[in-house]
């Protein structure tokens, strides 16, 4: 951006009251350099949505305060020409496009061009009534409702129009016409010189209509007569665009110069000289928030827009490097070469001279009465007395050293902070600064680190100053260093505050700054948190609007006091004021404060006053920061293979079936400060989380699936959170494409099945031959087989019957008990914790039928069976459903109990046996006998000393023992079972292979003992 000057013709400046001044404006420019497709450029006019249109020699360009569309002739055939002569909006919102080759009709929200019957240049375009637009292309057109007519009553060649409220002007060639409300017409005539020279301009103002033309400027006087006026330099020159804009302010455009004036002030003029480029305006346009666009002939658009902050240079120095007030209510401040006065009504007066100063740095100033002003400098502090206008050192001890602080003590003294370290200065009485006053260099200064002394704050309890490393408090001549274990321990301190409530805010060179409130931590403002434009040098507390105002080389920012308690939770609310993209006209963009010490900022006539390289800037203490300023985003358009332009009301986009990668073009309207507006967009449904992307205003995706997608687009201001950011909104739909759809699944699924089902019913129809064919086979050999197959069914019977069945009783035999109860002992293993628990066990009972033997002897083998079914019949009826009987022998069964209690395997033995005894079986021959019948049981697993014995054939042989022992003893009808004393163990007991010889040595030794019953 090229160097902006500014400077006055006449600057009369009264500070109180802010009057108006070419310095109250902001100025920003563009060029073809910044995407401009001409530097040239001849009409203005601004859209509903908020879009700037710049009419240029090489097409139609669109701002929205960072970037320019370009519409020509060869993307739009139906834009009349690329040389654009003037622009309109009308009250419906189309845009009217005049070019070298004739009228256009622009409908901005579509960007659809029309292209209407007229062919020569257009030289101005008026609105005349809603939906009537006068064109002055040579002759005098009207447009209502899409139709074109020519204008009767003008026959010769008209170049401008011009409208007030009742009257309506035409200029011509010859003759100036008036129309007014009733249609009634009056000419008058223009002077030779003005008629055979071109008229660039017609301007109603409160002076009247003026006429602004190549040869001048004219005035229509009230008797009807056409006047040259002179400008306001006395010249005559070309005048080519007249504006008054909203505050009564005039601009007018002329060859090489721009001049404004503001009602009730002189002219101030603008030249090459002091823009630094030809301020060659061809068009004046104000915008509804009162900006000033200026379009040049050759050197691209610029932006004048009113400014709360206002930018003074008093005397010929323009950099100040400190501020206070004297006594008398003046603003003092020091420039690189004198010290000077601002009065209250602006009046500038020089105080201390250059020859005094000697180009010496004034880093403070401190009077310490109405006469005497003490100057902390670059070699040593002095004091100028107005009377003898002498600058003189006050201390010879401080004499080549540079002094940055000077400031009154609590105790009615002196806070000097020089290079040397900290001084303090007592004087005998308030106001005597005589010889009689003493300097004291303190002994703290031998603890500090850093002597150098940069700034100073105090209340009545305690001192805080900072030096070139580290920052210090003082109380009680107690010397504390601050920060330890954070990076203020060794910072360069820069400025300190002690707010009111005791909240100190410490500004450092590197790290920010760091803030302490009573009783909390130290906390931490730099970029990462909100802090703006580098390290800060100067705070100013304001009691009235509880703000902390903060200035920088490259802005100001204000920090509401109230957000420092909670900033850690909800951070710190800070507002920026003074940015470096703000560019005054005669200064220079990101140069703001550049104090020194700590005369850096003053609060007088209600603003705040912070010396910079460009004179003095004065912000309001009320200003109206960008934060009160409402940013609204908008969605320009969408991009793919075609484009989809965002209409100002639009919600909803559908995108074409086979769009799968799109750009979505946005923006946000700020035009001042266009490079501090931040952006954020997440397409919901697609994105996971925001993309932060800064200053870019483009979002570009790739490979979208088809569905539904919420475009979101947030922007703020960068000092701002994002909580405070503005949004809009975009539905985008993409269609699914019929290969995509669920109608075309489901018909590759049908098809699928179809030819699965075509595939099966052939494979069917094949199989249903084949088994036709061998159904006769199998019709042979079925009745074979059926025979074979019940011959073979009566085998197997006859089989399983013999290999699990007794053939005499029909009790299982000892071939099933072999291959059953070694699964029953599993079971009982898998469980035998909780069958224990429940007192359970495995019983093996054997019975003897006593009588057997004879009995075949006596009625023989037939008998004998039959008297063995009626015993198993009795056996089978009389055990449990889950026990089963083994026929064992010839005279002998085998009763197994799978989880049979321990105290019930005896009287359940005892039982069957006496029920056996007391059963009369039926012989064959009639009669019935009585049967004896002995048992024997054993326990399986048999509890021993140090075990268990766990194979069940020796329990089976111990029931066999259990029978033998009353064998023995010559009982009958009993049952019995060994019972081990708890000495005998059982791992020597199993090991035995003479079983029967081992249990009658313990029988012998009273180990074991038969009990029966």
């Amino acid at each position: 951006m090229r160097q902006i000057l500014f400077l006055l013709l006449c600057f009369y400046c009264h500070v109180a009251h802010a009057t108006s001044s070419v310095y109250d404006f902001d100025i920003k420019h563009w060029t073809s350099a910044d995407g401009l497709s001409s530097n040239s450029v001849r009409a203005i006019t601004r859209d509903e949505q908020g879009y700037i249109w710049f009419g240029t020699l090489y097409g139609l360009n669109r701002f929205d305060g960072k970037n320019f569309d370009v519409f020509t002739t060869e993307l739009y055939p139906t834009l009349a020409s690329n040389t654009i002569t003037q622009l309109l909006t009308d009250s419906e919102g189309n845009i009217w496009i005049g070019t070298k080759a004739g009228l256009s009709l622009l409908n901005p929200s579509t960007l659809k061009f029309e292209r209407l019957p007229i062919f020569s240049e257009v030289t101005s375009l008026l609105e005349v009534a809603p939906g009537e637009v006068w064109v002055a292309a040579d002759q005098l057109f009207k447009v209502s409702a899409g139709k074109v007519s020519r204008v009767e009553h003008i026959k010769s060649v008209v170049s401008q129009l011009a409208q007030t409220d009742e009257q309506l002007w035409v200029s011509g060639s010859e003759f100036l016409y008036q129309r007014d409300h009733a249609g009634t017409w009056q000419q008058f005539s223009l002077p030779p010189e003005l008629a055979q020279n071109p008229i660039y301009d017609l301007a109603w103002t409160s002076s009247g209509l003026l006429i602004a033309s190549e040869v001048g400027l004219y005035r229509l006087q009230s008797d009807g007569t056409i006047t040259l006026q002179l400008l306001p330099d006395n010249a005559t020159a070309a005048v080519y665009r007249v504006l008054e804009d909203q505050s009564g302010a005039m601009w007018l455009s002329s060859h090489r110069k721009l001049f404004y004036q503001f009602p009730q002030q002189p002219w101030q003029v603008v030249t090459s000289t002091e823009l630094g480029s030809v301020p060659w305006f061809s068009s004046l346009f104000q915008d509804h928030e009162q900006n000033i666009w200026l379009s040049s002939f050759s050197d691209g658009v610029y932006l004048a827009s009113r400014s709360q902050i206002r930018r003074i240079l008093p005397g010929l120095e323009p950099v100040i490097r400190s501020v206070s007030l004297n006594p008398q209510g003046k603003l003092l401040f020091a420039s690189q070469r004198a010290v000077g006065t601002l009065e209250s009504d602006g009046t500038y007066r020089p105080y201390i001279n250059e020859a005094l100063l000697k180009d010496q740095t004034v880093h403070d100033l401190y009077w310490r009465d109405n006469q005497h002003l003490w100057l902390g400098l670059d070699r040593g502090l002095f004091e100028y007395n107005p009377i003898d206008n002498q600058l003189t050192p006050v201390f010879k001890e401080l004499t080549g050293q540079i002094v940055k602080v000077v400031q009154a003590a609590t105790d009615g003294g002196v806070w000097v902070g020089a290079l040397q370290g900290l001084y303090h200065i007592k004087l005998a009485e308030p106001n005597d600064v005589t010889s009689t006053a003493t300097l004291t260099h303190l002994p703290i200064n031998a603890e500090l680190e850093s002597r150098q002394i940069t700034s100073l704050t105090q209340n009545q309890y305690q001192l805080f100053f900072g030096t070139s490393r580290g920052f210090y408090r003082l109380q009680e001549n107690k010397l504390t260093r601050l920060g330890i274990g954070s990076a203020l321990y060794n910072a360069y301190i820069l400025a300190a505050q002690l707010l009111q409530d005791g909240t100190i805010m410490v500004s450092t060179l590197d790290d920010g700054i760091f803030i302490q409130v009573p009783g909390q931590a130290w906390s931490r403002l730099d970029s990462g948190n909100g802090l703006l434009h580098g390290p800060a040098l100067s705070f100013y507390e304001h009691q009235q609007s509880d703000w902390v105002w903060i200035s920088t080389h490259k802005g100001i920012v204000r920090l509401w006091r109230d957000s420092i308690k909670d900033a850690a939770t909800t951070g710190f609310r800070i507002e920026e004021v003074l940015s470096p993209f703000d560019r005054q006209m005669g200064s220079f963009s990101s140069r703001c404060c550049n104090g020194a010490g700590q005369a850096k900022v003053v609060h007088w006539q209600e603003q705040l006053w912070y010396p910079t390289l460009r004179g003095l800037v004065a912000v309001p203490e009320q200003v109206n920061t960008a934060a009160q300023r409402q940013l609204n985003p908008l969605i320009k358009q969408v991009s793919a293979q075609q484009q989809y332009v965002i209409g100002a009301l639009q919600l909803r986009q559908v995108l074409a079936q086979h769009e799968r990668n799109i750009t979505i073009n946005y923006a946000a309207f700020e035009f001042n400060r266009p490079d501090s507006v931040e952006f954020r967009y997440q397409l919901i449904g697609f994105d996971d989380d925001w993309h932060k992307v800064g200053t870019r205003r483009q979002a570009v995706y790739t490979n979208l699936p088809p569905g539904h997608f919420v475009f979101q687009l947030e922007a703020k201001y960068v000092h701002q959170t994002w909580q405070d950011a503005q949004q809009a909104t975009l539905d985008v739909v993409i269609p699914r494409a019929f290969h995509e759809t669920l109608l075309y699944r489901l018909l590759w699924l049908l098809l699928v099945v179809c030819v699965l089902y075509a595939a099966f019913w052939l494979y069917r129809k094949n199989a249903l031959s084949k088994q036709e064919q061998l159904s006769r086979l199998v019709l042979q050999r079925t009745q074979e087989l059926e025979n074979t197959n019940l011959k073979l069914n009566e085998l197997n019977e006859q089989l399983s019957q013999l290999t699990h069945r007794d053939t005499t009783t029909g009790l299982r035999n000892l071939r099933f008990m072999q291959e059953q109860l070694p699964k029953d002992i599993e079971h009982f293993q898998r469980n035998r914790q909780a069958l224990l628990q429940q007192g359970k066990t495995i019983a093996l009972l054997l019975l003897e039928l006593n009588d057997h033997d004879r009995i075949l002897q006596q009625y023989g083998s037939k008998t004998a069976d039959s008297i063995l079914q009626q015993v198993a019949a009795l056996l089978s009826r009389e055990t449990r459903g889950s026990d089963y009987v083994v026929r064992y022998s010839a005279s002998h069964f085998i009763l197994v109990f799978r989880d049979i209690s321990v105290h019930q395997v005896s009287q359940y033995g005892r039982r069957l046996v006496e029920q056996l005894a007391a059963t009369e079986f039926n012989l064959l021959e009639g009669n019935s006998i009585k049967c004896h019948v002995t048992a024997g049981y054993a326990l399986y697993p048999l509890p021993l000393l140090g075990g268990q014995l766990l194979s069940w054939e020796v329990s089976i042989e111990m029931a066999a023992l259990a029978l033998a022992q009353l064998h023995a003893k010559g009982v009958i009808n009993k049952v019995a079972t060994l019972q081990f004393d708890e000495q005998v163990d059982a791992f020597e007991f199993e090991e035995s292979r003479e079983l029967a010889v081992q249990i009658n040595r313990l029988i012998a030794e009273g180990l074991i003992t038969l009990e029966h019953g």
